[in-house]
């Protein structure tokens, strides 16, 4: 009887042949210190930052419950067993679910809102899952990419880099381990051609808050060089856009001011080219675990589909 209602109110969303997209998290139960993990994990996320939808829709759920009591860590009683029941419909698969939805049969409206959001959870899983099968089948070349030789010569990376163009200096200034050194990168941001947005990245990727302000910063000679070309207008060309994750964006605004409190030359340089604006980079080669590649994009586009 239970059940038919169940599946009236819900349709097939809370059926079993979607445990597929549940991996048990707690098959024998979740203590409530794992449900304030789950709660707070994702608490510091920024908006461009991905949340596992499972973890969105329980913090959504838990976040009234948390309020009303004041914290997280006040739930007891019936709330904490409310929340238990939010971490069944995100979290746990059919039978554990349908047995917490059971529990609530007291609270229609709780009721109702649990299986909103398990409609929600499914179909937000389903979502991913068929990104990621999209993503599996575009990226099914990817060793064919990494086995083609380039289409340049030269006995030595710089050798190589010399041949390319911005769009690829700022993809590989971008990918660019600074453990290898910096005499490509001193070689790139040296040339007029290259974009101002590459060199705001490899100025700020240098730590140029630490330079300023230490005698002995690594690659301090090199950062300071890249400072003064952006501080002198060195770079004539700015098409190209500076698309920052939001938290790798604050910590570049935050070492151009911590460079820029100095007061002094050559860390005079505006906060707001972080900011970049300017289109994409469209390049033909990139750099993978230290070696320069083809870039898949463009090799899927322009090399491979004659293979």
């Amino acid at each position: 009887m239970l059940a038919k209602l169940f599946s009236r109110a819900a349709g097939s969303w809370t059926s079993a042949r979607y445990d597929r997209l549940f991996t048990p998290f707690a098959p024998n139960g979740a203590p409530a210190q794992v449900l304030g993990r789950l709660y707070h994990q994702y608490a510091g996320a920024l908006p461009d930052e991905f949340v596992p939808p499972q973890h969105a829709h329980y913090r959504a759920l838990v976040a009234p419950m948390a309020l009303a009591a004041g914290s997280f860590a006040r739930l007891n009683g019936p709330a904490l067993k409310r929340v238990y029941a939010a971490y069944t419909c995100c979290f746990e698969r059919a039978e554990t679910f349908h047995f917490q939805l059971a529990q609530q049969r007291e609270d229609r409206a709780f009721q109702e809102t649990l299986l909103e959001t398990r409609a929600a959870v499914v179909r937000d899983l389903l979502a991913l899952e068929t990104a990621e099968q999209a993503r599996r089948e575009h990226y099914a070349r990817w060793r064919e990419c990494l086995d083609a030789e380039l289409d340049l010569e030269g006995g030595s990376m710089l050798e190589l880099i010399q041949q390319m163009g911005p769009d690829d200096w700022h993809e590989i200034a971008q990918r660019w381990d600074w453990d290898m050194g910096v005499a490509e990168l001193n070689w790139i941001t040296s040339q007029r051609a290259c974009d101002r947005a590459t060199a705001v990245y490899v100025l700020c990727a240098g730590r140029c808050g630490e330079v300023a302000t230490r005698l002995n910063a690594h690659h301090a000679g090199f950062v300071r060089a890249v400072a003064a070309r952006l501080e002198n207008g060195f770079y004539p060309n700015a098409e190209l856009g500076l698309a920052l994750p939001a938290r790798l964006r604050v910590q570049f605004e935050r070492e151009i001011e911590t460079a820029r409190a100095t007061g002094e030359s050559p860390w005079r340089i505006e906060t707001e080219l972080v900011r970049h604006p300017g289109r994409a980079a469209e390049p033909r080669y990139t750099l993978q675990d230290g070696a320069l590649r083809y870039h898949y994009e463009y090799w899927l586009r322009a090399v491979g589909r004659s293979h």
